[in-house]
């Protein structure tokens, strides 16, 4: 094997290696738009896993309980129940209800999600996950935004 038959067998290998082999993610935005058109939580909810009878356990976020400056609002999704497929943040203080919708990998370890969100005023911010047999998992949060750091 001569030096251009090898660097071109090398070039190819590393092209090929470079495809992903399984595209995980989903576009809920397209495959979902009624998601993003919901007004209240419980409706976008619906939308997006079909029921919204969850239980108030296995999921646990954490957010600010006063938020100085309401355009980035630190979440943290920390507890999330083995074989999340689904995790979702919804809030009720802005005209589009849905915030972010994750896809998790079968073998990740769901746990620790970060995010900063934007409220435009006091609101609650809830986290869901739906399991791979197609449990709803939810917690809750109210974040008081104030106007200024001045208490609003």
């Amino acid at each position: 094997m001569n030096r251009r038959e090898f660097l071109g067998l090398g070039l190819g290998v590393l092209a090929a290696s470079m495809i992903p082999a399984r595209v995980l993610a989903e576009d809920f935005r397209k495959t979902k738009p009624s998601v993003w058109k919901a007004k209240k939580p419980d409706q976008a909810i619906k939308a997006l896993f079909g029921t919204n009878k969850m239980d108030k356990s296995g999921v646990k976020l954490n957010a600010p309980d006063i938020a100085e400056n309401g355009a980035v609002i630190p979440i943290t999704v920390e507890k999330v129940p083995e074989g999340t497929k689904i995790l979702a943040l919804f809030q009720d203080a802005n005209p589009e209800s849905a915030v972010a919708v994750f896809t998790i990998h079968p073998r990740s370890i769901p746990d620790g999600y970060s995010i900063r969100i934007k409220l435009q005023k006091t609101g609650n911010v809830y986290a869901v996950a739906q399991t791979k047999d197609g449990k709803l998992f939810y917690d809750e949060k109210k974040v008081k935004v104030t106007i200024g750091g001045c208490g609003g």
